[in-house]
C-alpha cells in the first residue's frame, strides 16, 4: 500500500476498471493533476509543471480544426470608439437577402501538463494523456494528431501516455512497438525522429518513466503508480468502480480470469 494512502487499487498495474467511459473522464482530470504535482517535487527549482489546456472550434462545414480570431472587434473603451459620423437610425438599415442557419458550432478542450521554464515561460516538454476521442477517428483525433505534430516540429519533448485499451493506437512510424494493452511514449527533441516506447500488459507493473528536460539537465522520473494510487483514493474509486460485474471495456478470456481471481481475493480480505 502507498504510504498516506487508504485504499489503493488491487491490480498491480493499471486498473482496467477505471477505463470505463463512465470513470475515465474524472479520473483523467486528476491524473494530470497528479503528474503535476510529483513533477514539481522533482524539477529543478527554475522549472514548473503546470496544466494547460488546447481550444479549437469546430463545425459542422469545417472539418479542419483551427483557433479562431475575430478580425474585428467592439470595444467599449473611449479610446477605439470611431470619430466620424455614420448613420445610427435602425431605418436606414438595408434588409437582408435571406435568412440562413450557420453551421452548429462546439468548442472542444484538452487539458495537457507543460514543463517550462520559470524566468522566459519556455515550453520545455509536454506530456499527453489520451482520452478516448483521441483514439477513435474524427475531428479530435485529427485535432490531436494536429498538435502533436506542431510538437515535434518546434522541437519540444513529449510524453504520450495511453491507458486505455479500446480505440485505435496512434501512429507510431516505423518498427511499431508490440501489440499490448497500454505504452507510453518519450520522444527526447535532441533525438527526434526516434522515440522510446514503455509498451506493457493489464497483468504487468506500470513502468516508471524519464521526463525529459533541457539538454542539460537530467531527465526525471515519473512514477505514473504512484500518481494513480493517488487518483483512485481520493478520488474514491473503491466505492464508484463495480468491481461486482466485468470491467468495461471488456478484457481477454485469460486476463478477464485473472482479473476476477484479483476482485475476489480483495474484496473478501
Amino acid at each position: 500500500m502507498s504510504e498516506g494512502l487508504a485504499m489503493p487499487s488491487p491490480f498491480p498495474g493499471m486498473d482496467p476498471y477505471i477505463e470505463d467511459p463512465l470513470r475515465w473522464g474524472g479520473a483523467h482530470m486528476g491524473l494530470i493533476v497528479a503528474i503535476a504535482t510529483q513533477l514539481n517535487q522533482a524539477i529543478p527549482p527554475n522549472l514548473v509543471a503546470t496544466i494547460d489546456q488546447h481550444v479549437w472550434v469546430t463545425t459542422e462545414s469545417d472539418e479542419d480544426d483551427r483557433r479562431v480570431k475575430p478580425d474585428v472587434f467592439i470595444s467599449d473603451d473611449p479610446l477605439t470608439q470611431p470619430t466620424s459620423s455614420y448613420p445610427s437610425d435602425p431605418e436606414s438599415v438595408s434588409a437582408a437577402t435571406a435568412t440562413i442557419t450557420l453551421p452548429a458550432k462546439s468548442v472542444r478542450k484538452n487539458r495537457v501538463v507543460k514543463i517550462m521554464t520559470i524566468d522566459d515561460n519556455r515550453v520545455l516538454t509536454v506530456i499527453e494523456i489520451l482520452s478516448p476521442s483521441n483514439k477513435n477517428s474524427g475531428e479530435d483525433r485529427d485535432a490531436y494528431l494536429s498538435k502533436r505534430r506542431e510538437y515535434f516540429a518546434a522541437k519540444t519533448n513529449v510524453v504520450e501516455i495511453d491507458l486505455l485499451r479500446d480505440g485505435d493506437r496512434l501512429p507510431m512510424g516505423r518498427k511499431r512497438p508490440p501489440a499490448t494493452d497500454y505504452y507510453v511514449m518519450v520522444s527526447r527533441a535532441g533525438e527526434y525522429p526516434q522515440a522510446r516506447v514503455w509498451a506493457f500488459g493489464v497483468r504487468e507493473p506500470i513502468p516508471v518513466i524519464p521526463v525529459p528536460l533541457d539538454r542539460t539537465t537530467p531527465a526525471v522520473a515519473l512514477g505514473l503508480r504512484l500518481c494513480l494510487d493517488r487518483v483512485y483514493d481520493e478520488g474514491r474509486y473503491p466505492r464508484l468502480l463495480r468491481y461486482s460485474d466485468p470491467p468495461t471495456p471488456a478484457l481477454r478470456k485469460g486476463d478477464a480470469e485473472w482479473a476476477a481471481e484479483i476482485v475476489k481475493s480483495w474484496v473478501t480480505k
